[in-house]
């Protein structure tokens, strides 16, 4: 498998629902996670925890994917695991509350949506959803001018967590086949239920 790596000028965002999700995940393992998390964060990403911002607010990818590198530490466990969990609490918590409207039971009509809406929760890239069988389909991310590992997983553990949501009959994957950190022109995952 290839090195991934990681590209984050600083210039595209993405929704503050996700650094909402991650937070919140944070919460539930320490009893003030802002000020736990304050001192591993660079001023300029301080200013996402205090004094906050919105879940309509925007937060640049940089200073989510840091804010992330940070609750690892905080967490003392495995980065890939951690950043996995951050992507399905996301997932469950968002599309249980705010977004449930968004989540139907058939899940190729839920991520042609999501793909659809994709600019809504970030500023970059594009998202592609393709059914591939009758419980499998495949999610394509290209044109993503910035990127980083800790996003890929984030994103199979929110594919997870969806599919979750929806209370499919299992077993559930989701695989990352390529990425873009990796020098892929795209990232794809598979996705069966």
């Amino acid at each position: 498998m290839a090195i991934k790596k990681e590209h984050l000028p600083g210039r595209v965002q993405v929704k503050g629902t996700m650094l909402h999700a991650h937070l919140d995940w944070l919460s539930k393992k320490l009893q003030q996670p802002a000020s736990a998390l304050l001192p591993h964060l660079s001023p300029d990403c301080q200013k996402a925890i205090v004094p906050g911002i919105l879940a309509t607010d925007w937060i640049k990818l940089a200073h989510l994917v840091a804010i992330d590198h940070a609750i690892v530490k905080l967490s003392g466990r495995q980065p890939e695991d951690v950043f996995r969990e951050l992507g399905h609490h996301s997932a469950v918590a968002n599309l249980s509350g705010v977004y449930k409207s968004f989540v139907g039971d058939e899940p190729h009509r839920f991520f042609e949506g999501q793909a659809r809406l994709h600019g809504r929760f970030q500023d970059f890239g594009r998202s592609v959803y393709e059914k591939v069988g009758e419980r499998s389909g495949r999610i394509r991310l290209d044109g993503y001018v910035e990127y980083s590992p800790v996003f890929c997983l984030s994103a199979v553990g929110y594919y997870q967590g969806a599919l979750e949501t929806m209370h499919v009959p299992g077993p559930i994957g989701v695989l990352e086949t390529q990425c873009t950190c990796a020098g892929d022109p795209v990232c794809s995952f598979e996705l069966r239920w």
